[in-house]
Protein backbone atom coordinates (compact mmCIF):
# COMPACT_ATOMS: atom_id res chain seq x y z
CA UNK A 1 0.00 0.00 0.00
CA UNK A 2 1.20 3.48 -1.31
CA UNK A 3 3.49 2.35 -3.84
CA UNK A 4 1.95 3.14 -7.58
CA UNK A 5 0.33 0.38 -8.83
CA UNK A 6 -3.12 -0.19 -10.37
CA UNK A 7 -5.79 0.17 -8.34
CA UNK A 8 -9.08 -1.60 -7.74
CA UNK A 9 -11.90 -1.22 -10.57
CA UNK A 10 -14.55 -0.66 -7.63
CA UNK A 11 -13.06 2.08 -6.26
CA UNK A 12 -15.53 5.51 -5.94
CA UNK A 13 -15.59 8.38 -4.54
CA UNK A 14 -19.02 9.07 -2.22
CA UNK A 15 -18.42 12.53 -1.40
CA UNK A 16 -21.26 13.67 -3.32
CA UNK A 17 -23.79 10.74 -2.04
CA UNK A 18 -22.74 11.15 1.25
CA UNK A 19 -23.27 15.46 1.65
CA UNK A 20 -26.51 14.18 0.03
CA UNK A 21 -27.07 11.70 3.08
CA UNK A 22 -26.75 8.77 1.47
CA UNK A 23 -24.13 6.73 1.84
CA UNK A 24 -22.43 3.09 1.27
CA UNK A 25 -24.78 1.59 4.09
CA UNK A 26 -28.23 1.74 4.34
CA UNK A 27 -28.36 -0.37 7.24
CA UNK A 28 -27.35 -0.99 10.62
CA UNK A 29 -28.35 -0.32 14.59
CA UNK A 30 -28.90 3.54 14.26
CA UNK A 31 -27.73 5.61 17.68
CA UNK A 32 -29.03 8.37 16.88
CA UNK A 33 -32.92 8.77 18.33
CA UNK A 34 -34.32 11.34 15.31
CA UNK A 35 -32.92 12.93 13.00
CA UNK A 36 -30.38 15.65 13.95
CA UNK A 37 -30.65 19.26 13.27
CA UNK A 38 -28.84 22.05 13.97
CA UNK A 39 -28.92 25.43 16.14
CA UNK A 40 -30.84 26.78 13.41
CA UNK A 41 -33.32 23.45 12.79
CA UNK A 42 -31.78 22.82 9.48
CA UNK A 43 -30.92 19.24 9.01
CA UNK A 44 -26.91 18.51 9.94
CA UNK A 45 -26.72 16.07 6.66
CA UNK A 46 -27.82 18.75 4.45
CA UNK A 47 -25.22 21.80 5.83
CA UNK A 48 -22.71 21.27 3.59
CA UNK A 49 -22.49 20.54 -0.27
CA UNK A 50 -20.02 18.31 -1.34
CA UNK A 51 -16.48 20.48 -2.23
CA UNK A 52 -14.49 19.21 -5.25
CA UNK A 53 -14.14 15.52 -5.51
CA UNK A 54 -13.58 13.22 -8.56
CA UNK A 55 -17.06 11.92 -10.31
CA UNK A 56 -18.27 9.07 -8.47
CA UNK A 57 -17.00 6.08 -10.69
CA UNK A 58 -14.50 7.61 -12.33
CA UNK A 59 -11.24 5.72 -12.74
CA UNK A 60 -8.39 7.35 -11.11
CA UNK A 61 -4.67 7.45 -12.02
CA UNK A 62 -2.88 4.31 -11.09
CA UNK A 63 -0.61 6.63 -9.09
CA UNK A 64 -3.15 8.19 -7.33
CA UNK A 65 -2.77 8.63 -3.31
CA UNK A 66 -5.90 8.20 -2.06
CA UNK A 67 -6.79 9.26 1.81
CA UNK A 68 -9.74 7.64 3.39
CA UNK A 69 -12.49 9.34 5.50
CA UNK A 70 -14.77 7.59 7.86
CA UNK A 71 -16.84 9.97 9.32
CA UNK A 72 -20.06 10.92 9.85
CA UNK A 73 -21.82 13.38 7.65
CA UNK A 74 -25.54 11.73 9.19
CA UNK A 75 -26.27 11.03 12.50
CA UNK A 76 -25.21 12.77 15.59
CA UNK A 77 -21.20 12.76 15.45
CA UNK A 78 -22.16 14.71 12.09
CA UNK A 79 -21.73 17.75 14.16
CA UNK A 80 -18.10 16.81 15.21
CA UNK A 81 -16.87 14.79 12.40
CA UNK A 82 -18.56 16.97 9.08
CA UNK A 83 -16.62 20.63 9.48
CA UNK A 84 -13.33 18.82 9.88
CA UNK A 85 -13.68 16.66 6.97
CA UNK A 86 -15.16 19.62 4.83
CA UNK A 87 -12.18 21.61 5.31
CA UNK A 88 -9.68 18.24 4.71
CA UNK A 89 -11.32 17.63 1.58
CA UNK A 90 -11.18 21.97 1.10
CA UNK A 91 -7.08 21.26 1.75
CA UNK A 92 -6.75 18.19 -0.42
CA UNK A 93 -8.84 20.52 -3.61
CA UNK A 94 -5.43 22.85 -2.71
CA UNK A 95 -3.03 20.46 -2.75
CA UNK A 96 -4.10 19.17 -6.02
CA UNK A 97 -4.38 22.97 -7.80
CA UNK A 98 -0.65 23.47 -6.27
CA UNK A 99 0.61 19.65 -8.01
CA UNK A 100 -0.63 17.06 -5.95
CA UNK A 101 1.93 15.17 -3.05
CA UNK A 102 5.40 14.18 -4.26
CA UNK A 103 3.89 14.90 -7.74
CA UNK A 104 0.84 12.71 -7.77
CA UNK A 105 -2.63 13.69 -7.67
CA UNK A 106 -4.42 12.93 -4.06
CA UNK A 107 -8.27 11.75 -3.78
CA UNK A 108 -10.14 12.00 -0.74
CA UNK A 109 -12.33 8.66 -0.71
CA UNK A 110 -15.22 9.40 1.71
CA UNK A 111 -17.53 7.00 3.76
CA UNK A 112 -20.06 7.71 5.65
CA UNK A 113 -20.39 6.35 9.25
CA UNK A 114 -23.96 7.31 9.90
CA UNK A 115 -22.85 7.35 13.30
CA UNK A 116 -23.67 3.79 13.52
CA UNK A 117 -20.78 0.96 14.72
CA UNK A 118 -22.09 -1.87 12.51
CA UNK A 119 -21.22 0.80 9.58
CA UNK A 120 -17.30 1.06 11.06
CA UNK A 121 -15.95 -1.90 11.05
CA UNK A 122 -17.63 -2.62 7.18
CA UNK A 123 -16.07 0.72 5.93
CA UNK A 124 -12.80 0.43 7.28
CA UNK A 125 -12.76 -3.17 5.38
CA UNK A 126 -13.78 -1.25 2.14
CA UNK A 127 -11.34 1.71 2.70
CA UNK A 128 -8.65 -0.96 3.02
CA UNK A 129 -9.59 -3.29 -0.11
CA UNK A 130 -9.47 0.57 -2.06
CA UNK A 131 -5.81 0.85 -1.05
CA UNK A 132 -5.84 3.88 0.98
CA UNK A 133 -2.75 5.87 2.02
CA UNK A 134 -4.23 7.21 4.91
CA UNK A 135 -6.98 7.24 6.99
CA UNK A 136 -9.25 10.45 8.51
CA UNK A 137 -11.08 9.10 11.58
CA UNK A 138 -13.96 9.83 13.22
CA UNK A 139 -13.94 11.97 16.00
CA UNK A 140 -15.39 9.75 19.17
CA UNK A 141 -12.71 6.72 20.18
CA UNK A 142 -15.44 4.65 21.09
CA UNK A 143 -17.20 4.35 17.69
CA UNK A 144 -13.85 4.25 16.33
CA UNK A 145 -13.11 1.50 18.14
CA UNK A 146 -14.53 -1.37 15.97
CA UNK A 147 -12.52 0.04 12.61
CA UNK A 148 -9.56 0.23 15.03
CA UNK A 149 -9.70 -2.97 15.48
CA UNK A 150 -9.65 -3.94 11.77
CA UNK A 151 -6.67 -1.59 11.29
CA UNK A 152 -5.14 -3.10 13.99
CA UNK A 153 -2.78 -5.67 12.02
CA UNK A 154 -2.82 -3.61 8.45
CA UNK A 155 -0.07 -0.77 9.33
CA UNK A 156 -2.51 1.95 7.96
CA UNK A 157 -1.34 5.35 8.98
CA UNK A 158 -4.34 6.68 10.85
CA UNK A 159 -4.98 10.53 11.82
CA UNK A 160 -8.87 11.46 13.51
CA UNK A 161 -8.79 15.10 12.77
CA UNK A 162 -11.17 16.01 16.24
CA UNK A 163 -10.61 12.70 18.30
CA UNK A 164 -10.17 14.32 21.99
CA UNK A 165 -10.75 11.37 24.06
CA UNK A 166 -7.39 11.02 26.08
CA UNK A 167 -7.53 7.45 24.71
CA UNK A 168 -6.13 9.12 21.68
CA UNK A 169 -3.30 10.48 22.96
CA UNK A 170 -0.90 7.47 24.68
CA UNK A 171 -0.61 5.29 21.89
CA UNK A 172 -3.38 2.79 23.21
CA UNK A 173 -5.19 3.30 19.92
CA UNK A 174 -2.81 1.92 17.80
CA UNK A 175 1.46 3.04 17.20
CA UNK A 176 0.30 4.41 13.67
CA UNK A 177 -2.74 6.64 15.44
CA UNK A 178 -2.18 10.21 15.97
CA UNK A 179 -5.24 12.74 16.34
CA UNK A 180 -4.93 17.06 15.75
CA UNK A 181 -7.62 17.30 18.19
CA UNK A 182 -7.13 19.31 21.72
CA UNK A 183 -7.07 15.74 24.45
CA UNK A 184 -9.57 16.17 27.06
CA UNK A 185 -7.52 16.88 29.79
CA UNK A 186 -5.66 19.70 28.23
CA UNK A 187 -9.13 21.41 27.91
CA UNK A 188 -9.85 20.73 31.59
CA UNK A 189 -6.37 22.12 32.26
CA UNK A 190 -7.18 25.22 30.59
CA UNK A 191 -10.33 25.86 32.38
CA UNK A 192 -8.85 25.51 35.16
CA UNK A 193 -6.61 28.00 34.42
CA UNK A 194 -9.36 30.81 33.25
CA UNK A 195 -11.41 30.12 36.29
CA UNK A 196 -7.83 30.86 38.61
CA UNK A 197 -6.87 33.66 36.40
CA UNK A 198 -10.10 35.50 37.79
CA UNK A 199 -9.14 34.83 41.03
CA UNK A 200 -12.17 32.61 41.82
CA UNK A 201 -11.39 29.23 44.40
CA UNK A 202 -14.88 27.85 43.98
CA UNK A 203 -17.11 26.25 41.36
CA UNK A 204 -19.92 24.57 40.62
CA UNK A 205 -20.25 22.46 37.92
CA UNK A 206 -22.91 21.44 35.23
CA UNK A 207 -22.89 18.78 32.82
CA UNK A 208 -25.03 18.08 29.75
CA UNK A 209 -24.38 14.78 29.61
CA UNK A 210 -25.99 14.24 25.79
CA UNK A 211 -22.02 14.51 25.10
CA UNK A 212 -19.18 12.27 25.90
CA UNK A 213 -16.78 15.25 25.48
CA UNK A 214 -18.46 17.22 27.95
CA UNK A 215 -18.71 14.55 30.40
CA UNK A 216 -14.78 13.75 29.93
CA UNK A 217 -13.79 17.32 30.20
CA UNK A 218 -15.92 18.40 33.38
CA UNK A 219 -14.85 15.23 35.25
CA UNK A 220 -11.43 15.87 34.83
CA UNK A 221 -12.19 19.92 35.64
CA UNK A 222 -13.51 18.81 38.45
CA UNK A 223 -10.24 16.46 39.90
CA UNK A 224 -7.84 18.81 38.73
CA UNK A 225 -9.69 21.81 40.50
CA UNK A 226 -9.71 20.66 43.72
CA UNK A 227 -6.11 18.95 43.52
CA UNK A 228 -4.90 22.56 42.26
CA UNK A 229 -6.45 23.95 46.12
CA UNK A 230 -9.83 25.03 44.14
CA UNK A 231 -12.86 23.78 46.38
CA UNK A 232 -16.00 22.33 44.07
CA UNK A 233 -19.16 23.46 45.89
CA UNK A 234 -21.53 20.91 43.70
CA UNK A 235 -21.26 19.31 40.86
CA UNK A 236 -24.63 18.54 38.75
CA UNK A 237 -25.74 16.31 35.61
CA UNK A 238 -28.52 17.54 33.05
CA UNK A 239 -30.55 14.69 30.93
CA UNK A 240 -32.79 16.42 28.28
CA UNK A 241 -34.96 13.40 28.82
CA UNK A 242 -35.33 14.34 32.70
CA UNK A 243 -36.10 18.07 32.25
CA UNK A 244 -36.98 18.19 36.25
CA UNK A 245 -33.25 17.86 36.82
CA UNK A 246 -33.06 21.74 35.98
CA UNK A 247 -34.65 22.08 40.06
CA UNK A 248 -31.70 21.07 41.22
CA UNK A 249 -29.41 22.55 39.48
CA UNK A 250 -31.08 25.84 40.46
CA UNK A 251 -31.70 25.48 43.92
CA UNK A 252 -28.20 24.44 44.30
CA UNK A 253 -26.62 27.40 42.71
CA UNK A 254 -29.20 29.69 45.18
CA UNK A 255 -27.94 27.98 48.14
CA UNK A 256 -23.92 27.57 47.48
CA UNK A 257 -23.45 30.95 45.68
CA UNK A 258 -20.61 29.85 44.29
CA UNK A 259 -17.91 32.33 43.16
CA UNK A 260 -18.06 30.59 39.54
CA UNK A 261 -19.66 28.14 37.14
CA UNK A 262 -17.85 25.71 34.99
CA UNK A 263 -20.49 23.97 32.19
CA UNK A 264 -19.87 21.34 29.54
CA UNK A 265 -22.60 20.68 27.41
CA UNK A 266 -23.75 21.08 23.48
CA UNK A 267 -25.11 24.08 21.83
CA UNK A 268 -28.49 21.64 20.82
CA UNK A 269 -29.37 21.13 24.64
CA UNK A 270 -27.55 23.31 26.76
CA UNK A 271 -28.84 27.09 26.02
CA UNK A 272 -32.13 26.64 26.35
CA UNK A 273 -32.18 23.69 28.65
CA UNK A 274 -29.71 24.43 31.08
CA UNK A 275 -28.27 28.11 30.68
CA UNK A 276 -31.42 30.44 29.94
CA UNK A 277 -32.93 28.81 33.61
CA UNK A 278 -30.12 29.71 34.96
CA UNK A 279 -29.93 33.54 34.35
CA UNK A 280 -33.93 34.02 34.37
CA UNK A 281 -33.04 32.61 37.90
CA UNK A 282 -30.76 35.74 38.35
CA UNK A 283 -28.22 33.63 38.78
CA UNK A 284 -25.50 35.56 37.25
CA UNK A 285 -22.11 34.26 38.37
CA UNK A 286 -19.53 34.30 35.49
CA UNK A 287 -19.44 31.18 33.45
CA UNK A 288 -16.95 28.76 32.19
CA UNK A 289 -17.58 26.85 29.54
CA UNK A 290 -15.67 23.98 26.96
CA UNK A 291 -15.50 24.26 23.58
CA UNK A 292 -18.32 22.17 22.64
CA UNK A 293 -20.14 25.60 23.42
CA UNK A 294 -18.40 27.34 21.01
CA UNK A 295 -20.27 29.79 18.19
CA UNK A 296 -22.29 32.69 19.31
CA UNK A 297 -25.19 30.88 17.21
CA UNK A 298 -27.50 30.13 20.27
CA UNK A 299 -26.61 33.36 22.09
CA UNK A 300 -30.34 34.95 21.40
CA UNK A 301 -31.63 31.51 23.34
CA UNK A 302 -30.52 33.01 26.69
CA UNK A 303 -31.27 36.47 27.66
CA UNK A 304 -28.81 38.31 29.64
CA UNK A 305 -26.35 35.52 28.74
CA UNK A 306 -24.05 37.89 30.24
CA UNK A 307 -20.50 37.26 31.95
CA UNK A 308 -19.73 33.89 29.82
CA UNK A 309 -16.00 32.85 28.50
CA UNK A 310 -15.06 29.86 26.55
CA UNK A 311 -12.49 27.83 24.44
CA UNK A 312 -12.02 27.41 21.14
CA UNK A 313 -9.97 26.40 18.18
CA UNK A 314 -10.28 29.04 16.25
CA UNK A 315 -11.90 32.61 15.66
CA UNK A 316 -15.11 32.28 13.60
CA UNK A 317 -16.50 35.65 14.78
CA UNK A 318 -16.44 38.15 11.69
CA UNK A 319 -16.55 41.06 14.57
CA UNK A 320 -12.92 40.00 15.72
CA UNK A 321 -11.18 37.74 13.24
CA UNK A 322 -9.01 35.27 14.53
CA UNK A 323 -5.26 36.77 14.81
CA UNK A 324 -3.84 33.54 12.46
CA UNK A 325 -3.90 34.19 9.14
CA UNK A 326 -3.69 30.15 7.83
CA UNK A 327 -6.91 29.98 10.63
CA UNK A 328 -9.05 32.74 8.39
CA UNK A 329 -7.91 30.74 4.91
CA UNK A 330 -9.10 27.85 6.27
CA UNK A 331 -12.16 29.54 7.12
CA UNK A 332 -12.77 31.32 4.16
CA UNK A 333 -12.34 28.63 1.76
CA UNK A 334 -14.88 26.80 4.40
CA UNK A 335 -17.30 29.79 3.31
CA UNK A 336 -16.49 29.57 -0.37
CA UNK A 337 -17.12 25.55 -0.04
CA UNK A 338 -20.12 25.57 1.89
CA UNK A 339 -22.25 28.98 1.72
CA UNK A 340 -22.02 29.09 5.14
CA UNK A 341 -19.39 30.14 8.16
CA UNK A 342 -18.43 27.36 10.10
CA UNK A 343 -20.78 27.24 13.25
CA UNK A 344 -17.56 26.92 15.72
CA UNK A 345 -13.42 26.93 15.18
CA UNK A 346 -13.38 23.00 14.90
CA UNK A 347 -13.26 22.33 11.27
CA UNK A 348 -9.57 23.99 11.41
CA UNK A 349 -8.44 20.39 12.89
CA UNK A 350 -9.72 18.88 8.95
CA UNK A 351 -7.12 20.98 7.39
CA UNK A 352 -4.77 20.37 10.24
CA UNK A 353 -4.99 16.79 9.54
CA UNK A 354 -4.30 16.65 5.64
CA UNK A 355 -1.45 19.28 5.96
CA UNK A 356 0.50 17.43 8.80
CA UNK A 357 0.26 14.36 6.59
CA UNK A 358 1.89 16.27 3.81
CA UNK A 359 4.75 17.67 5.51
CA UNK A 360 5.79 14.19 7.03
CA UNK A 361 4.85 12.34 3.96
CA UNK A 362 7.71 15.13 1.73
CA UNK A 363 10.04 14.87 5.10
CA UNK A 364 9.93 10.83 4.18
CA UNK A 365 10.15 11.14 0.30
CA UNK A 366 7.56 8.32 0.34
CA UNK A 367 4.18 7.28 1.41
CA UNK A 368 5.39 3.89 3.31
CA UNK A 369 3.07 4.13 6.61
CA UNK A 370 5.57 3.60 9.21
CA UNK A 371 7.79 6.52 7.65
CA UNK A 372 5.73 8.90 7.23
CA UNK A 373 4.38 7.52 11.02
CA UNK A 374 8.40 8.54 12.29
CA UNK A 375 8.03 11.98 10.68
CA UNK A 376 4.90 12.80 12.37
CA UNK A 377 6.76 11.59 15.64
CA UNK A 378 9.62 14.00 15.16
CA UNK A 379 6.96 17.18 15.28
CA UNK A 380 7.90 19.33 17.72
CA UNK A 381 6.25 22.85 17.75
CA UNK A 382 5.26 21.55 13.85
CA UNK A 383 2.91 25.30 13.32
CA UNK A 384 -0.12 24.30 12.32
CA UNK A 385 -3.52 26.54 11.72
CA UNK A 386 -4.75 25.85 15.17
CA UNK A 387 -1.21 26.35 16.95
CA UNK A 388 1.85 24.72 17.26
CA UNK A 389 2.14 20.65 17.48
CA UNK A 390 4.30 17.97 19.53
CA UNK A 391 4.25 14.40 18.71
CA UNK A 392 6.14 11.80 19.97
CA UNK A 393 6.65 8.25 20.17
CA UNK A 394 4.15 8.26 23.03
CA UNK A 395 2.45 11.26 22.39
CA UNK A 396 0.05 11.18 20.12
CA UNK A 397 -2.44 13.88 20.35
CA UNK A 398 -1.22 18.03 20.74
CA UNK A 399 -1.07 18.03 24.42
CA UNK A 400 0.78 21.44 24.96
CA UNK A 401 -1.03 23.20 22.48
CA UNK A 402 -2.78 26.82 23.29
CA UNK A 403 -6.52 27.18 22.40
CA UNK A 404 -8.76 30.57 22.04
CA UNK A 405 -10.41 32.23 24.39
CA UNK A 406 -13.75 33.65 23.17
CA UNK A 407 -16.03 35.91 25.71
CA UNK A 408 -19.58 37.02 24.86
CA UNK A 409 -20.55 40.93 24.19
CA UNK A 410 -23.85 40.66 23.48
CA UNK A 411 -25.25 39.75 21.06
CA UNK A 412 -21.84 38.55 19.97
CA UNK A 413 -18.98 36.66 20.69
CA UNK A 414 -15.25 37.77 20.17
CA UNK A 415 -11.77 36.57 19.87
CA UNK A 416 -10.07 37.79 23.23
CA UNK A 417 -6.35 36.01 23.78
CA UNK A 418 -4.42 32.46 23.45
CA UNK A 419 -4.15 30.40 26.94
CA UNK A 420 -1.55 27.73 27.08
CA UNK A 421 -1.67 24.72 29.67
Amino acid sequence: MGMPGARPALLVVLAVSAFSGCGLFSHGTVVSPAPIVDERGEPVAEASPAPRATPDGAPLPDDTIVIGALMATTGFLAVYDEPALVAAQNRVGALNEAGGLLGRPVVLRHIDSHTELSAMRDGVEQLLLDGIDLLLMTCDAAYAAPALEVLEDSGTLVISPCGTDDAWTTGELGQRVFSMATPVSTEAELLISLVADRGFATAVVIIDQTSTEAVAVCEAFERGFEASGGRVSGLYRYQPTDPSLIEPILSGLANTRPESIVFCGTRLVGPEEILAPIRAAGIFQPIFASSTMDGDHWIGKVPGVGDFTMLSYASVYTGAPDPSSEVREVLADYLAATGHIAKDGRAVTGADAVEAYVRAVERAGTLEPGEVAAQLERFDGEDLAAGPVTFGPSLRAPVDRPMRVITIEEPHARFDRMVGP
